[in-house]
């Protein structure tokens, strides 16, 4: 009997546990895997922010006819659902981006301060890992 209490209050504290487990916070970009070789972090780095329903990022845009690529932002609403992340583009720094959708696949860390994120580009795969700020 005893035993099985033990248990039972292990398997409940695991589970509420997992569920305060989300994306919710602010998050800094750790690495960054591009078609299976590392990328450097350009500085500042990247920023990413959830709250219950909206999305907030900075990235590099190379697209800008810079010499080097120029900081830039998005922010939309999204959801996750089992393990997929679907971001809707409400504004950003490239106009041509906004109202489309994203799908990605994530994956939490147990303690909640790590995801990470692979994005299916086709012919090439995008990984990153990201690590909780606040």
């Amino acid at each position: 009997m005893k035993w099985l209490l033990i248990l039972f209050l292990f398997l409940a504290s695991h589970f509420t546990y997992a569920e305060t487990v989300s994306l919710e916070g602010v998050w800094q970009i750790q690495s960054t895997v591009y078609d299976g070789e590392e990328q450097s972090i350009r500085m500042p780095k990247q920023i990413k922010m959830f709250t219950g329903e909206h999305f907030f990022y900075t990235y590099y845009d190379p697209g800008l006819g810079t010499a080097e690529p120029q900081l830039s932002v998005g922010h939309g609403r999204y959801t996750l659902n089992n393990g997929t992340l679907s971001e809707t583009i409400i504004n950003h720094s490239n106009a041509a981006l906004i109202g489309q959708t994203f799908s990605v696949t994530v994956e939490l860390s147990e303690d909640g301060n790590t995801f990470e994120q692979v994005v299916d580009l086709g012919k090439y795969v995008l990984e990153e890992r990201w690590v909780r700020l606040e």
